[in-house]
């Protein structure tokens, strides 16, 4: 296990965040809403209600039951055989999952740590975890989760992902169908033909309008690269279904989907869908380059599907956003832990210059372009998360006007730290985060200054699309637009036409982590984190 240096890239002190034994990703899920909760039912002095007794009593130190590694690769930890298999036995597995709570969860206080005993606990080491967690404190955590750690690497440490490479939401202005929302532009789903607008009628021959099956979801989102599915798709809305056939495969993710000056005017667009790629910090240093030698004095970030991810990239957007004047000594976002780890609580600050997230170096200290502006102006929905939203409430910070436009954002102001453990990522929840003025975005999710619906029919970055137009609009008139009601086709397929049956549920189903509609295609937990890259 190789030992990591902070890269001291931020503008304020070297904080003492909790980085992962191994490697440059410490994941600080703050979910979504920007830091630290408010609303959330408890602070970060444990987390615990009062008069709780203390979990601690009889538990052991989870360096007593850690598994060790025995390949010492700087990435090792995936693969079985990178651990010794006597200190990864299934009764050390539990113990130290029971430990690690103890000594780091935030809410380590309600967690029933010294009710379940993991001597006795017959399900597997997930389970338990989860049982500690999101089912043993359910009031107030909705958001840890556990994976393996080869999922976890191949997202942060590679930026890659394996499924056909499309993204569904519901069109809420048409009876709630479900269509394409955006297609990657490396994945299979772009070579196959697939494209924005797209009503998903049916998978292998079942019909998928309004519902999919969980087994066909995983087809498509979590299954072994080379997985073929054939998907009859309606390129407009009661149109006539054809098949395209779709294979998943791993591929690069490309989080920058959209960045231009709207012509005829200085207003620059960026769509940018995650914080998590590690590509994604040259993608926005480049897009505002552009955007600067373009004389842009207004700006349209589009979240409305990023789910979060690296919080220094999102510090480096909120820095080409405010400039340094505005954003100098200022944080981004400070992170307060339980009781037991107040010495590891932070402020993070707007990080003004490229890091160590490429697979050069060549372009580490290149100063990043600022626009300077005074106001900002954010698509966001259920779907916009983590680094999204610290994003939002970091700039609110420092008094920079944030007009939200689109819905509710999706509320997650907990944080954590990646911790791998004989193959397996852990993420519970770690810390409670706040923004420069001490504001805690609620659970409830960060209200908009304009309501405006997801516009399938257009493609992204379109003026026309309705929240962009919405955004255009409130630029100009400084007041909301009345809301247009979209009338649902005529020849749309009605509900009866999707072949609901038992076998055939709503997708919502299949991820009781989501919080709302527009979570309910985020397939994988690992779309709503917020990480901290210490080093290399």
């Amino acid at each position: 296990m190789s030992t990591h240096l902070s890269e001291n890239i931020l503008p304020l002190p070297p904080q003492p965040v909790a980085v992962r034994p191994k490697r440059a990703t410490a994941l600080l899920c703050i979910a979504i809403s920007t830091f630290l909760l408010a609303g959330c039912g408890g602070g970060g002095g444990g987390g615990g209600s009062s008069g709780a007794p203390a979990a601690a009593a009889g538990i052991a130190p989870s360096a007593q039951f850690k598994g060790v590694l025995v390949n010492t690769a700087l990435d090792a930890g995936a693969l079985v055989g990178d651990w010794n298999a006597a200190t990864c036995t299934d009764n050390r597995q539990k113990n130290w999952v029971r430990s690690w709570l103890n000594e780091n969860y935030l809410f380590y206080l309600d967690a029933p740590l010294t009710t379940i005993d993991p001597n006795t606990y017959t399900g597997t080491v997930d389970q338990l975890f989860l049982d500690y967690t999101i089912r043993g404190v359910p009031g107030k955590d909705r958001f840890s989760f556990v994976l393996s750690q080869s999922d976890a690497d191949a997202v942060f440490q590679s930026g890659t992902a394996t499924s056909v490479g499309f993204t569904l939401r519901r069109d809420t202005n048409n009876g709630g169908i479900i269509r394409i929302a955006y297609v990657e532009p490396n994945g299979p789903a772009a070579s196959a033909g697939f494209a924005r607008g797209m009503v998903l009628a049916t998978i292998d021959g079942v019909a998928t309008s309004f519902s999919i099956p969980p087994p066909l979801s995983d087809k498509l989102f979590n299954s072994t690269a080379g997985t073929s599915s054939v998907i009859g798709v309606r390129d407009t809305l009661g149109g006539p279904v054809r098949t395209l056939t779709v294979a998943s495969a791993n591929f690069s993710t490309s989080p920058v989907i959209v960045d231009r000056i709207l012509s005829g005017t200085t207003t620059a667009y960026l769509a940018f869908n995650s914080f998590a790629a590690p590509v994604g910090e040259l993608q926005l240093a480049d897009a505002f380059k552009r955007f600067a030698a373009a004389g842009a004095t207004d700006l349209v970030v589009d979240l409305r599907y990023n789910g979060g991810g690296f919080i220094v990239i999102a510090a480096q957007l909120g820095y080409m956003v405010a400039g340094q004047v505005q954003s100098s000594g200022k944080v981004f976002e400070s992170q307060a832990y339980n009781d037991k780890r107040s010495g590891s609580n932070a402020n993070i600050g707007f990080v003004n210059t490229i890091t160590r997230f490429s697979v050069s170096d060549v372009r580490v200290g290149e100063p990043l372009s600022a626009l300077n502006l005074r106001r900002v102006s954010v698509l966001t929905s259920g779907s916009t998360c983590s680094a999204s939203e610290a994003f939002i409430s970091a700039l609110r910070g420092i008094d920079i006007e944030v007009v939200l436009v689109g819905g509710t954002t999706c509320g997650k102001p907990y944080g954590f730290n990646q911790a791998d453990n004989c193959t397996l990522a852990f993420f519970g929840l770690e810390f409670e985060g706040r923004n420069n003025k001490g504001v805690v975005t609620p659970v409830t999710g960060i209200p908009v200054t304009c309501p405006a619906s997801d516009d399938l029919d257009h493609a992204l970055g379109d003026p026309a699309e309705g929240m962009l137009a919405t955004a255009l609009s409130y630029q100009v008139a400084r007041s909301c637009p009345p809301p247009t009601l979209m009338a649902a086709s005529a020849t749309m397929p009605t509900v009866a036409d999707s072949a609901q049956s038992s076998a055939s549920i709503d997708a919502r189903v299949q991820n009781p982590s989501a919080l709302n509609g527009d979570m309910e295609f985020m397939t994988n937990p690992l779309e709503t984190v917020k990480l901290y890259r210490r080093d290399r």
